[in-house]
């Protein structure tokens, strides 16, 4: 928690921690001790003079006692309280404890320690009282005739000495102050130090790197100084020269792209102009199959039928069988051939325009695979295309239903042809309910599908596979059409 907090501060608040810290603990410190020597020295002074006044006392009241001169004893003990202001208490007592006279400071002070010597006298009259020596041991030459009790306060004696240890405060308080003073004055100058290197690096961080900063100091600071001056000089040459990279680096890469584009468009203008030359050559083949060898079969198909006629007039059943088949043989390839002809240029597209075309494409795949079933719409008001522009909608579309029908499994296939109203573009939907595929995996970049995605984009127009494996494949084409279709 306390991390937490501290972590908080800003460079001035801990710069003046610092700086006043440090000399408060050290006022505090030396305050405490000098309070706690002083008081430790009062209550020895304590302690040393009530022992030293009670003493004094058992020896100057021996007689006193003795004789019961009371007025001498109250006299001496009122003198001693006026002597000494630290006696708060004066009491002597006889041999059995009773009070015989006692007297006290008019003011009672709170803090008192009591300190007890007994009043021994010799029995011989010719020992001096006032040294008082023990016997030996087991010799018994002194009695006990009562006991003095003092009662010390260490109220005076601490006031006496109030004055220097004030004094004393005051010094300490001076010298903390001025401690104080020279740490704020440090820190003022170190916060400006590490605020203009802050600065500085919020200048770096913000990509500003002409940086000004005073570099005439010396120790850590100038060296801290002179660093972020050199470093931001360094970076800023390295950002200069990674500008003229990236600069460089984006003009070839703007010539690639470039280039790139123009071998794109290259490649798409041949390839219309390839599918132009395989259609027209496609066209002329269809024509000369039709032309040449359509007619050769028919003519052998019509020979084949008169020769049939004359083996029969005249009874010959071999040759008449023989030149049956003939006949028919002509007539199956006369039929093969029509179809070859209607796949190399089908003649729909002239005739009947894409959608009757591909409604035939649709209705003849219908026909050719009765376990699957096959279907066609058209929206209302679809246009009349015809000739060249039908040909890559066409083909897509050639491409898509030969590949449901060897691949997909599907029991429905439904084709689409309707026009976006937004762009006005030809859109061409072919939707299965086959197995589909994986549209990440190898199959989904094969040679039929690469050839339909080349073709479409080769006149700028668009397509779209998607498929998910176990719920079919959709094939979406979106075809340009030129104005006024």
């Amino acid at each position: 928690m306390m991390g937490r907090f501290l972590s908080h501060w800003g460079i001035a608040t801990r710069l003046l921690v610092i700086a006043v810290l440090p000399a408060s603990i050290m006022f505090v410190s030396v305050t405490a001790t000098l309070s706690g020597l002083a008081q430790r020295d009062v209550r020895r002074d304590v302690a040393a003079r009530g022992q030293l006044v009670a003493t004094a006392l058992a020896q100057s009241s021996q007689y006193g006692l003795v004789s019961g001169n009371t007025a001498y004893l109250r006299t001496t003990l009122r003198h001693m309280l006026e002597a000494d202001p630290s006696i708060a208490c004066i009491a002597i007592a006889d041999a059995v404890a009773r009070p015989v006279v006692s007297d006290c400071q008019v003011s009672k002070p709170t803090e008192v320690e009591s300190f007890e010597v007994p009043i021994r006298i010799e029995s011989l009259p010719q020992v001096d009282q006032f040294e008082p020596v023990p016997t030996p041991s087991g010799e018994g030459a002194w009695r006990t005739v009562g006991s003095v009790r003092v009662t010390m306060s260490p109220a005076p004696i601490f006031e006496s000495k109030r004055r220097a240890l004030l004094v004393a405060f005051a010094l300490v308080l001076a010298a903390a102050v001025v401690s104080c003073l020279i740490g704020l004055r440090l820190a003022r100058r170190l916060r400006d130090i590490l605020g203009s290197v802050m600065s500085a690096l919020r200048d770096i961080r913000q990509g500003r790197f002409d940086v000004q900063l005073a570099t005439d100091h010396e120790g850590e600071l100038g060296e801290l100084q002179r660093t972020i001056v050199q470093m931001a000089s360094t970076l800023d040459a390295s950002r200069h020269d990674l500008e003229q990279q990236v600069a460089k680096r984006t003009q070839q890469l703007q010539e690639a792209v470039d280039l790139a584009r123009q071998a794109d468009a290259d490649k798409r203008r041949l390839i219309v102009r390839s599918n132009a030359l395989v259609e027209e050559e496609r066209r002329r083949i269809a024509l000369d199959i039709h032309d040449h060898l359509g007619a050769a079969l028919i003519s052998v198909r019509l020979e084949a039928s008169a020769l049939v006629a004359r083996a029969r007039a005249c009874g010959d059943a071999e040759m008449q069988g023989d030149a049956a088949r003939i006949a028919a043989a002509a007539q199956s390839i006369y039929a093969t051939t029509r179809d070859i002809v209607k796949r190399l240029r089908p003649e729909v597209i002239d005739t009947l325009g894409l959608a009757g075309a591909v409604e035939e494409l649709v209705r003849h795949a219908d026909q050719v695979h009765p376990a699957a079933r096959f279907t066609f719409q058209v929206d209302p008001g679809f246009p009349d295309v015809r000739g060249e522009l039908a040909m890559p909608a066409y083909r897509v579309a050639q491409e898509a239903l030969n590949n449901i029908a060897k691949h997909s499994d599907a029991t429905l296939t439904t084709v689409t042809l309707s026009v976006l109203p937004e762009t006005g573009h030809l859109r061409m939907v072919i939707q299965d309910n086959g197995r589909g595929f994986d549209t990440r995996s190898p199959r989904s970049t094969g040679i039929g599908l690469i050839g339909m995605r080349e073709r479409v984009a080769a006149v700028g127009g668009e397509l779209l596979v998607s498929s998910t494996p176990g719920q079919g494949t959709t094939v979406c084409v979106t075809l340009p059409l030129p104005a006024g279709q």
